[in-house]
């Protein structure tokens, strides 16, 4: 629904729902339906090398590794143990880079079972040398308000990042699974950590570069949520009832080049409290979210935020919002490059921008023929330039031969 939805949406200007997140297929278990075999076209492509129909950078696919998840799953993850052989962690989660491992495991879930097959970041940011991801709080409402906690975390893995290792949580970052590892906790209390920790982290990698979360980062993830939300939402509240509101929690990765990449979005997102900071924070987000969802039909009698700002921004709205006085709409131009820092665009990905860009100034292709049963196709050209005893064929004429008692609207 959001590929479609996404595509129709602003493919004019070249943007696909495959900028927004790694390449991704809808497999159906035991099916060998068209998106099985595109999938099986991809992959047989970056195999041989050949990513021009890939809209993911190159160095994201030369291992060819590919994550296989439950569609409608969020928690648990596995790791490649070499080309044949995948170890099982979590709750039915894998990743591969071998098709026949894939077809393998697909054929062994339950028939029609749905299944995403999603191409893994290989070339993640590291925090330390370490994987992470981030983990926003975002809250909708029947009036299609979309609200983003600013408060938003990052969780860590455990040990320094390799493709190719046989530890699993060194790919983890999930804190259900990666609570259960050796050395969990190790570097961050319950692997977690707030969200302003990237901005000293970036001062110390890239100081050339004066990057900055709220600049460079923060937009992106917007966008992405945006972009989610107006492709969904009339499955959201299809019944249209007043006064509710829904929360997700959106998992996002940074990669090497500093973009931005929506990696899911969970409906059942995690509530635990794996360190003080998290602890912390959950009475507040609970407060900020009753305050802009609930409180002003039952208005609370003391009021548990004090002085306290909330903690939500609001980041699009339509015309009849409390909140902001007219529509609301944060989202960046769909032009806009989707990496932060411009030296760090991939030399492929400015290639096939420029492609694109190129195809869409070419001249228009010539106006198609018009054909009838015993008129030769002829085009549009000047009647002196044709043939004698020729008919030039227009759509009117067209109309009346083939429909002469005019039984649905002329061509």
């Amino acid at each position: 629904m959001y590929s479609l939805s996404l595509n129709l949406f602003v493919g004019k200007v070249g943007y696909t729902v495959f900028d927004s997140i790694p390449t991704s297929f809808l497999i159906t278990a035991g099916v060998e339906d068209h998106e099985h075999s595109l999938f099986v076209s991809r992959y047989k492509d970056l195999e041989r090398q050949i990513p021009d129909r890939e809209k993911t950078p190159l160095k994201h696919c030369l291992g060819n590794v590919w994550l296989v998840k439950p569609a409608n799953l969020n928690q648990g993850i596995s790791l490649i143990e070499n080309k044949t052989i995948s170890i099982t962690l979590g709750r039915g989660i894998k990743v591969f880079r071998n098709l026949k491992d894939i077809h393998n495991f697909l054929n062994s879930r339950a028939l029609h079972s749905f299944w995403v097959v999603q191409k893994y970041i290989e070339k993640p940011l590291l925090y330390f040398g370490r994987k992470f991801d981030i983990r926003v709080w975002v809250v909708v409402t029947h009036k299609n308000e979309v609200f983003m906690y600013k408060k938003a975390y990052i969780r860590t893995s455990s040990d320094s990042y390799d493709l190719n290792n046989k530890n699993n949580y060194v790919h983890l970052t999930n804190n259900c699974l990666q609570q259960n590892g050796q050395n969990y906790g190790k570097h961050e209390d319950g692997n977690t950590l707030p969200l302003e920790t990237l901005d000293q982290y970036f001062e110390s990698a890239y100081p050339e570069k004066n990057v900055k979360l709220e600049t460079h980062i923060m937009p992106r993830i917007k966008d992405l949520i945006i972009d989610t939300i107006l492709c969904s939402k009339a499955e959201l509240n299809p019944l249209h009832r007043p006064h509710i509101f829904e929360f997700f929690g959106y998992d996002f990765m940074i990669d090497e080049d500093l973009r931005t990449w929506l990696i899911e979005v969970n409906t059942n997102p995690y509530l635990g409290t794996p360190n003080e900071y998290i602890g912390n924070l959950l009475p507040k987000f609970v407060d900020d979210m009753l305050d802009i969802t609930v409180d002003h039909l039952i208005p609370p009698k003391t009021n548990p935020r004090g002085d306290r700002p909330n903690d939500f921004e609001l980041i699009y709205c339509e015309n009849n919002s409390q909140h902001n006085q007219g529509p609301l709409n944060v989202r960046s131009l769909y032009t806009q490059s989707l990496y932060p820092i411009p030296e760090l665009t991939p030399s492929d990905f400015i290639k096939k921008q420029e492609t694109f860009q190129k195809r869409q100034e070419a001249p228009p292709k010539p106006k198609p023929l018009y054909f009838s049963r015993d008129i030769r196709p002829v085009d549009r050209e000047p009647k002196t330039t044709r043939e004698k005893g020729t008919t030039l064929v227009t759509p009117t004429k067209l109309n009346q031969k083939i429909n002469p008692n005019n039984t649905f609207p002329s061509v």
